[in-house]
């Protein structure tokens, strides 16, 4: 028992030859953490967000078509009916894609991704049902002037989407992106008809559906580049 209580004292004196290496590593100061250069939202900003940009959104689609003069026959059921229904859906849809769901979890990818399917398959099948081709064909300066009036009317929404859900995606930011993009276009459609009275199913399908494509399209390049929180 004695000869290996004294082993066991010799081992305690023998060096450690790791020693220096920690005794370097304690005088070394923590590296500093830097805080982000943008710091990641709120819940209740992000709603806030959302909220303000869909407000403002809507507020420029509504001064643009009184800019461009509400078509006559906007009063007929034939007219309002679906493009009630379409200005109900889109929102609902913009409910859907910006609202946690339950413990704050934000909406499913299949949800989203659907909503990027849904909307420009049912503005297509509406536009079927409802339109038909023009005989004569509508002139081609009627579709570029209803082009360029659909750009006008959606740029500032989408520059105010972008600029306003900046990283407020906590998961699958081009989806979401993309997914808001498609719905803020087909609100964008929407008013494109209240000042359009073209009935021609190439012109409703090109030019009024524009912006939901492009919408859908730079909302998933804008949320893939700068949607992660």
């Amino acid at each position: 028992m004695t000869d290996e209580r004294d082993l066991l004292k010799r081992l305690e004196d023998i060096p450690d030859p790791a020693a220096h290496v920690a005794t370097r590593l304690a005088a070394r100061p923590p590296a500093p953490v830097e805080a982000p250069a943008e710091p990641s939202l709120t819940r209740h900003a992000r709603e806030r967000r959302g909220l303000l940009a869909i407000m403002g959104g809507l507020a420029w689609v509504l001064l643009f078509s009184w800019i461009e003069g509400f078509r006559d026959d906007l009063g007929s059921p034939r007219v309002i009916v679906p493009l009630a229904v379409a200005a109900l859906l889109a929102g609902l849809g913009l409910l859907l894609a910006l609202r946690r769901r339950a413990r704050g979890l934000p909406a499913g990818v299949r949800a989203l991704q659907a909503l990027v399917v849904a909307v420009p398959v049912g503005f297509l099948a509406a536009a079927v049902v409802r339109s038909r081709v023009a005989d004569p064909p509508v002139p081609l300066e009627l579709h570029v002037r209803c082009i360029a009036s659909a750009l006008g009317t959606a740029l500032p929404p989408f520059a105010l989407a972008a600029l306003v859900l900046r990283r407020s995606f906590l998961s699958a930011p081009a989806w979401r992106g993309a997914s808001i993009g498609a719905l803020c276009g087909l609100g964008v459609a929407v008013g494109l008809e209240t000042h359009c009275a073209l009935d021609d199913l190439l012109h409703v399908t090109f030019a009024h559906g524009l912006p939901i494509a492009a919408g859908a399209l730079l909302g998933a390049a804008a949320g893939a580049l700068h949607g992660r929180a």
